[in-house]
């Protein structure tokens, strides 16, 4: 009896394994959820989620993965399209059938997704396959507290920005006293160590000059490099484009950029909001 009992239990907990990552059909979304819990709170139309996310194609290559990036996935439950020709089985609805820590696989047919886009899809989408969309609910917020916090953060990031501003003479003139060279201030703020000044025409806005240049910031490491580059004035950052006006064909100097007059807030690529540039800067000659 005892043994008729635990090969009833394994069987038993077998039975739910298998259930558990069972593909489904639910409100016409393809479906396979990995772990639910009955108790979590429910997800609603309105409500602002964040999530994992990992999307696969049929051949199980990845296309995203929200973790190797950094950053959640973030946005809002929406009701159910009801827009003409749309299907039921999209991501979007397959969200609504979730609650806070669950995780699932919500499986898009290719073939649906064909008719509601314009343009063709790209080769890694075969027809008669799925997109895989594998996502695991970590926050759900309503509309009202999901603002609240990015006002918060919002707040924050100034404050730190404002901080860091504040902070930025002193790093500009410690840098300037490591590196041994006497620099100039100009009246934008620029600071400029003139190495050769080069002979010739000066550059001037609108002209392309052709230079060899070296970025990096404060604490010497290099974010761009570039040689014989052609350099349009007016159409890069404002010092840069003063740094070269500074110089003649054959100069060569070393210009530190406050922020306010690189990418300011903003910041691009590698180069992080309100960080201060420095350039080695060879001008070659005039396109």
């Amino acid at each position: 009896m005892r043994k008729t009992l635990g090969v009833l239990f394994s069987a038993t907990v077998l039975m739910t394994a298998c259930n558990k990552d069972k593909v489904e059909v639910i409100e016409g979304v393809k479906i396979q959820i990995h772990s639910h819990d009955d108790k979590a709170k429910k997800l609603k139309d309105g409500d602002i989620i964040t999530f994992d996310l990992v999307i696969k194609n049929g051949a199980d290559s990845v296309l995203q993965d929200t973790r190797k990036d950094g950053q959640p996935g973030k946005g809002m439950v929406q009701p159910p399209q009801a827009a003409p020709g749309a299907f039921k089985g999209t991501f979007e609805n397959g969200l609504r059938l979730l609650s806070v820590g669950d995780s699932a696989t919500i499986l898009v047919p290719i073939d649906s997704l064909a008719k509601t886009v314009q343009a063709p899809l790209p080769p890694f989408l075969k027809p008669g396959t799925d997109l895989k969309y594998t996502v695991k609910i970590l926050k759900v917020q309503s509309k009202a507290d999901f603002e609240k916090e990015m006002a918060g953060q919002a707040a924050q990031a100034k404050a730190d920005a404002a901080k860091l501003l504040a902070q930025q003479p002193a790093m500009i003139e410690a840098y300037i006293a490591k590196s041994g060279k006497k620099f100039t201030k100009t009246a934008s703020g620029l600071f400029a160590s003139i190495e050769k000044p080069g002979q010739g025409a000066t550059p001037k806005m609108g002209e392309s000059w052709i230079v060899n240049y070296r970025g990096t910031f404060l604490d010497g490491k290099e974010f761009d490099k570039g040689a014989s580059t052609e350099m349009p004035l007016g159409q890069m950052i404002p010092g840069f484009n003063e740094a070269l006006s500074l110089l003649k064909a054959g100069g060569k100097g070393v210009f530190v950029i406050p922020s306010q007059l690189a990418y300011g807030d903003q910041g691009r690529g590698p180069i992080a909001p309100n960080s201060v540039l420095v350039f080695e800067v060879e001008v070659l000659n005039k396109k």
